[in-house]
């Protein structure tokens, strides 16, 4: 397994996709921070120019965007760069069996983007600082615990493109039906149901802990996104020991 994981580590270094995906995932807080700073004297005439308003602004327009959007591409990107690069009979013809090459590829997606995640939650206190916010102690916990547990729910999403990505053999259909799910959580915030979709229900999940959505029992999401982990996880599985168009 761990030469399995480090074999990942140098697919992913020798490509654009770590890069991409770090930039991806950064690049919005930064934005938001410079628009935060261009108006600041109106936030500041609000009374809202503090830490507290301009992480809101940031967590609602990362996780329900950004964040499953890059989560999507990274995963997608695992199984295609074998079709791309013609691999994957190589990998097959190795001493490893299916069932570890697989879960090899989820575990390696799944470290990378909580890496990520915590690079999102550096950058969030740098800009905090550079904005002049007070960084007090018990909001960076806080803060940096919303983005991680962000990070970590949104994992439920990558069984699922992983295996859109093994039946399609391409790049575009999978990231297409991703991003067909991801931008409705733009409108469908408020919805009480929410979370049952696999795209919505980490959010959900992160927003209600954080107070957000209290309304919601946060029995349902947290039902809803191991069911859909569980289900992902053994078709992928399944689909990927039983097919042998490689």
């Amino acid at each position: 397994m761990f030469n399995l994981l480090k074999t990942e580590t140098m697919k992913f270094k020798n490509t654009y996709i770590t890069t991409l995906g770090l930039l991806g995932m950064i690049s919005p807080v930064i934005i938001i921070a410079i628009g935060t700073f261009i108006v600041r004297g109106d936030l500041i005439a609000q009374d809202i120019y503090n830490w507290h308003s301009y992480f809101g602004r940031i967590i609602s327009f990362f996780m329900m965007l950004i964040g499953p959007l890059i989560s999507s591409f990274l995963a997608i990107n695992s199984i295609y760069y074998e079709y791309k690069s013609h691999t994957f009979e190589n990998i097959l013809n190795s001493p490893n069996s299916r069932f570890k090459i697989i879960i090899s590829k989820i575990l390696y997606v799944s470290a990378l983007i909580l890496v990520l995640y915590f690079c999102v939650a550096i950058t969030n206190v740098i800009c905090a600082y550079l904005l002049g916010f007070p960084i007090i102690t018990s909001e960076l916990t806080e803060y940096t615990a919303y983005i991680m547990l962000a990070g970590i729910t949104n994992i439920v999403i990558i069984p699922f493109v992983m295996l859109l990505t093994l039946i399609f053999k391409d790049f575009v259909g999978p990231m297409i039906i991703a991003v067909a799910g991801i931008i409705p959580n733009l409108a469908a915030f408020h919805w009480d149901k929410v979370y049952l979709s696999p795209f919505a229900v980490p959010e959900v999940i992160v927003l209600q802990i954080a107070g957000v959505l209290p309304e919601i029992n946060l029995a349902y999401p947290i039902i809803s996104i191991l069911s859909y982990f569980t289900i992902f996880l053994i078709g992928l599985i399944l689909y990927f020991k039983s097919s042998t168009q490689y």
